[in-house]
């Protein structure tokens, strides 16, 4: 019984997440910095500090050093308690989100 509780109670907390770091539909056009403010800062800041999800820039961001395919990787599969976006972005939106989270790693 108690395993069944926790099991529920994971699937609550991942919902809950995957609702907070979620957005509307976006331009297929849409530039990697609408992207993140619309599909990622909620979860990750919108000075990509971390929040819910983990730091992308400044102290305990742990992506700085990942090659480009980790982030895409990352956004298209998700990784950890983050949703993967492959339904939800295209490959293109995928690619420039990323390309904008290197950008303000600083790379």
């Amino acid at each position: 019984m108690r395993k069944r509780i926790l099991g529920a109670g994971a699937a609550v907390v991942l919902a809950l997440v995957m609702a907070a770091c979620g957005g509307p539909d976006l331009p297929e056009d849409a530039t990697g910095a609408e992207i993140y403010v619309q599909m990622c800062a909620r979860c990750h800041g919108s000075d990509l500090r971390g929040g819910i999800g983990v730091a992308l820039v400044g102290e305990g961001a742990t992506s700085i050093d990942k090659p480009e395919s980790y982030l895409v990787q990352s956004i298209y599969a998700g990784i950890g308690s983050m949703p993967a976006f492959r339904r939800t972005l295209s490959d293109d939106q995928i690619l420039r989100v990323a390309r904008y989270i290197m950008q303000q790693q600083g790379r």
